[in-house]
């Protein structure tokens, strides 16, 4: 996948800088220009004196637009990367994540850069819901980034994970995975056999889906060489791991026992083998990994 434009909404919190440093690193790979966004929610959103009734409307947005702009500004000048281009925009509306998804229909974004989990007490529109709706209605793929340390540097992606389910947006996530690597990377392929019976095998005998499909570990196995085969150039360092247990549960103990720096996922895909909902996983990884999720669809 090339990508040409990145879309870093913004609230100016933490997360919001690690995802812009995340951007940064990926725009510098692709050569790809940045927008920061930030959306100024209307009734709802005055730093200046919130108990009171809502200031003349048009000095409010010249004076948020303003600290806005200085501020992203400000963020630009702290990175070295100067062969990249990097504008703002501040918009106003009533909904941020639609203002967000508006803007990036708009002007054709590949990909957005976005911080979740914000505190509430920064007066801003940043909270996890926010991210949520971004992940569930964006066509494009979309980076989120929760973690809050504030060491904040440009990260070097030397170890990805690639959940997979064998369907195709596993295969359009894989594909923009690879695009992260460098040199001395190595990917993470990996297939989680959920140990649970779908209602499709109710009538079935067995108490588990090994009972009812002894052989679906080794499917797996053949299932995922032959993708790897069809879809990783052999230069390419890989691990293909098949491994048991709750799906977006074992993606982030993986994550977190193998250091992984990025975590690149299919949404809304049905597992070819379990029948199981990937998708509906998603939002469960996104909250509780240990590094930026991107979500494919």
């Amino acid at each position: 996948m090339n990508i040409k434009h990145i879309l870093v909404p913004s609230d100016f919190s933490i997360t919001a800088k690690h995802a812009l440093a995340n951007a940064l690193s990926i725009a510098a790979m692709h050569k790809a220009r940045i927008t920061l966004l930030h959306v100024v929610t209307i009734y709802n959103d005055d730093p200046y004196a919130a108990e009171q009734p809502f200031p003349d409307l048009d000095d409010y947005y010249q004076k948020m637009e303003k600290r806005a702009g200085d501020y992203f500004q400000k963020t630009i000048s702290e990175y070295a990367l100067k062969d990249l281009t990097i504008d703002y925009v501040v918009r106003r509306g009533f909904s941020p994540y639609e203002e967000i998804l508006t803007y990036a229909a708009e002007e054709n974004v590949d990909l957005i850069a976005m911080g979740t989990h914000s505190r509430k007490s920064l007066a801003r529109f940043f909270l996890g819901s926010v991210a949520e709706n971004i992940v569930h209605h964006a066509e494009y793929p979309v980076l989120t980034v929760r973690i809050e340390d504030s060491t904040i540097s440009l990260p070097v992606y030397k170890r990805i994970l690639v959940p997979t389910d064998f369907f195709e947006q596993s295969h359009r996530a894989l594909q923009l995975a690879l695009s992260f690597l460098s040199d001395d990377s190595v990917i993470d392929i990996l297939h989680v056999v959920e140990d649970v019976i779908h209602p499709a095998y109710f009538m079935a005998e067995g108490e588990t889906i090994f009972d009812v499909m002894p052989h679906i570990k080794d499917k797996s196995e053949e299932t995922m060489a032959k993708m790897a085969a069809e879809l990783i150039p052999e230069h390419v360092k890989r691990n293909l791991v098949i491994k048991e247990g709750k799906i977006a549960q074992t993606i982030i103990e993986h994550a977190e026992e193998n250091s992984i720096d990025l975590i690149v996922m299919g949404t809304h895909s049905m597992n070819a083998l379990t029948q199981l909902l990937i998708g509906s996983q998603a939002n469960k990884v996104i909250r509780k990994a240990p590094c930026p999720v991107i979500t494919v669809k």
